[in-house]
């Protein structure tokens, strides 16, 4: 029972040492590290850049809109984007709030509730333009894999204007 109750002991106290020689997480540089990545978003979106909004992506990810679960893969988001910037120009694609992010303690997931004006036109095939005013709002999750944030996972709705 003596050696039971020794090995337990060193047990516990090895782990509650590994524990407190793990790095603290910067939550403060984790968050301006998101924010960042916000902007890169923001930047794609007015350059119509499909690469600079992939940079973050992962292999697969997941949306959720309009009462419907959407799995995709990165060459599939590709198209998608291509499709969607091909002849648009953006005007606004601004936050109207502060984004709101949570990190875990950990570091290793985190999300980000955003809400942004957007006015942009696309010209179709045939040359006519289309403007399209809305609000999105929705909520970004991330995921730390190798050191860097990546999309894993997205909510969003969107409000037009008239």
């Amino acid at each position: 029972m003596k050696s039971l109750i020794t090995i337990l002991l060193f047990v516990i106290s090895s782990s509650l040492a590994h524990a407190q020689t793990q790095t603290p997480v910067d939550l403060e540089k984790e968050k301006a590290e998101l924010l960042r990545l916000h902007k890169v978003d923001r930047e794609a979106h007015f350059k119509t850049d499909v690469d600079l909004l992939q940079q973050s992506s992962p292999e697969e990810f997941i949306s959720v809109s309009e009462g419907k679960i959407y799995r995709t893969n990165k060459a599939a988001e590709r198209k998608q984007f291509e499709g969607y910037f091909r002849g648009a120009k953006y005007y606004e694609w601004d936050d109207i709030e502060e984004p709101i992010i949570s990190i875990s303690r950990d570091g290793s997931m985190a999300w980000m509730v955003t809400r942004i004006r957007v006015r942009r036109t696309q010209k179709d095939a045939a040359g006519v333009e289309t403007e399209r005013k809305f609000i999105y709002a929705g909520i970004m999750t991330y995921e730390k894999k190798a050191g860097k944030w990546v999309r894993i996972a997205n909510v969003s709705t969107f409000e037009p204007l008239n």
